[in-house]
């Protein structure tokens, strides 16, 4: 059963994360620089060389990247406290791109709620919440 689960949980995961991405093909942006965009959107200002770390991916990379959505005007790059380290954070252009994929993901999701129902939804919900409570827990532990 919990191979059954992880992978209707990766299934749904994957369909609501191409769904959102459709809205991608209204902006020069690749999915690379849409998780960055994402990644700075959701914790905030980073340090670059964090968040080299947590997409698991090279700082000359990153740096290419980082390069690309700041000419655009979706990410902006400052000097922290400590004058060595730059800080990213998303600028207006770059939320309002995650925030259309967050409505997309919202209207797509809304469209499959309403053909399952109020009532199977409520428990689909109350469940989800459940699981991620448990989850949360076990990962702490």
């Amino acid at each position: 059963m919990k191979k059954e689960i992880e992978k209707l949980l990766r299934e749904i995961c994957f369909i609501v994360k191409v769904e959102g991405r459709l809205v991608l093909k209204e902006y020069s942006i690749t999915s690379a620089q849409f998780d960055l965009l994402q990644r700075l959107y959701f914790r905030g200002p980073v340090k670059m060389v964090d968040l080299s770390q947590s997409l698991g991916i090279a700082k000359s990379t990153l740096s290419g990247i980082v390069k690309r959505l700041e000419n655009a005007g979706y990410v902006e790059r400052r000097r922290g406290a400590d004058k060595r380290v730059y800080m990213l954070s998303v600028t207006d252009e770059g939320r309002r791109i995650i925030e259309n994929v967050i409505e997309r993901r919202v209207e797509f999701i809304g469209r499959v709620l309403e053909r399952i129902g109020e009532e199977r939804s409520k428990e689909l919900l109350r469940l989800l919440e459940v699981l991620r409570k448990e989850m949360e827990k076990c990962r702490s532990s």
